[in-house]
């Protein structure tokens, strides 16, 4: 079953490769209204650099951080801003596209030479798979499958000295300097030349992005990485998701073990568990966003290592089997999508009818009232503020008091529980209390997704 016999032509190329394009297509256009509020985020600092060249969450210049976790989707947004081309309507026409890539990319390349029975059912269930993930991941705003572009050319040209794809891998995301480091360290170092050239790109990367942060920001780690990256909970729970998404990458990482990648290869297992264990998102757990740029190693999967034959269908299956299931959940993930913008629309979106442009806001969910208002709005979780932030992440109330007085800040709204009193949601506690807002008068009650309500303070 593993023996190549059957080469695909060009027309059946191509057939393939517009069926997909049309699926994938499919999955935006009915998903189209699904954006989140972490993506009105973005649009706002893209907004904000393009017509006033500072890429701020707000225009208050005390004390600036970046609260978004793509520069490079952020300034590509900006470009079309600057024509008055809205990013919510300019990103899904650049997600097409970059699927479209994609699934190009993939199709040209799994099918060039000739392929096993086996092979031939994988890759087909694999790119439909991808397309549907991809498709989902198309229209929550973010920069994802621009990270998964990016990242697929960089990996093509891992053997390349000269691959310049490694200067934009620090832009498209932070954490993304790990496969730089590994790339400068599988080199053959009786070849110094080579060598430094690698140290040259990957070092110029790390000063592009010094320098945008030195020129723009006060405080020089990307705030998502301060408030995200916390160790989760070590339990059977986690222990199990990590396995299942292993079991999903399992084919390549077999395959690239036994072409001895290994630094090629450490770089995904890395990223599997980190992404796991180290990161806590609401964004990130929309159809798990940060792992879809890793299908980009499936390109690098080879069934023709001397392997177990039966071992590898497999471990293929099981893979394939995972896919099924994801999918699924996929599903389930976009309808609390849809329950949590219908959420924001009766509660942010009813708040941001009662703000003024003289008001001074602070949310606790940065995105829809920062974007759709003209007042200046400060985010009370940290995601966009590095005041905030610090103090949360020291529990200094003094601090955070203090910026919210000497900022004049005069609507504050926190997440409860209940709609009759005040219950917190978890992360509104510290800015209750800290603020004291059980002394202040409350304005409206709105409800919000899954049972919980927005509570809007005089302040």
């Amino acid at each position: 079953m593993l023996e190549p016999r059957y080469l695909f032509q060009l027309s059946q190329k191509l057939i393939l490769g517009l069926l997909l394009s049309v699926f994938f297509s499919v999955i935006v256009i009915v998903n189209r209204d699904l954006i989140i509020d972490d993506a009105f985020i973005t649009f706002q600092y893209a907004r904000n650099f393009a017509e006033h060249f500072k890429p701020w969450y707000n225009l208050d210049p005390f004390y600036q951080g970046n609260g978004q976790t793509s520069l490079l989707w952020m300034l590509v947004l900006s470009v079309f801003n600057v024509f008055g081309i809205a990013s919510e309507d300019i990103f899904y026409i650049l997600n097409l596209i970059l699927g479209y890539v994609l699934i190009y990319q993939f199709i040209n390349d799994f099918f060039k030479t000739k392929n096993s029975i086996i092979e031939i059912i994988f890759k087909t269930v694999f790119l439909i798979f991808f397309c549907f993930w991809m498709g989902l991941n198309a229209t929550h705003g973010l920069e994802t499958l621009l990270s998964t572009v990016i990242l697929l050319m960089f990996l093509k040209n891992w053997k390349n000295p000269n691959n310049y794809w490694s200067l934009l891998m620090l832009l498209v995301r932070p954490e993304f300097a790990l496969y730089l480091v590994f790339w400068v360290l599988d080199s053959d170092f009786k070849h110094i030349k080579t060598f430094l050239r690698k140290v040259i790109l990957a070092s110029s990367a790390f000063i592009l992005i010094a320098i945008f942060y030195l020129v723009f920001f006060d405080y020089y780690i990307p705030l998502p990485l301060v408030l995200k990256s916390q160790s989760s909970e070590l339990n059977l729970v986690s222990i199990k998701v990590a396995i299942g998404y292993l079991v999903l990458y399992l084919p390549i990482i077999l395959s690239l073990f036994k072409q001895k990648r290994y630094l090629f290869l450490a770089p995904l297992v890395f990223f599997i568990l980190y992404y796991t264990f180290g990161i806590n998102s609401y964004s990130g757990n929309i159809y798990i966003r940060y792992f879809f740029p890793l299908l980009a190693y499936f390109f690098f999967i080879d069934f023709k290592i001397k392997f177990n034959q039966w071992f590898f269908i497999l471990i293929c299956t099981l893979s394939m089997l995972r896919m099924l299931d994801l999918g699924f959940n996929f599903n389930t993930d976009r309808k609390n999508v849809i329950i949590d913008n219908d959420g924001f629309m009766t509660s942010y979106g009813e708040m941001a009818k009662h703000i003024k442009p003289t008001d001074r806001v602070l949310i606790m969910d940065a995105g829809h009232v920062a974007y759709f208002t003209n007042a200046m709005v400060y985010d009370g979780l940290g995601l966009n503020d590095a005041t905030m932030l610090l103090a949360r992440k020291h529990n200094d109330s003094a601090t955070y008091k203090k910026y919210v007085d000497d900022r004049k800040m005069n609507i504050v709204s926190v997440v409860s529980r209940e709609r009759d009193r005040f219950v917190p949601r978890e992360d509104s506690i510290f800015t209750y209390n800290s603020l004291n807002l059980k002394s202040k008068k409350l304005l409206y009650v709105f409800p919000l997704d899954n049972n919980y309500f927005l509570f809007v303070y005089q302040y």
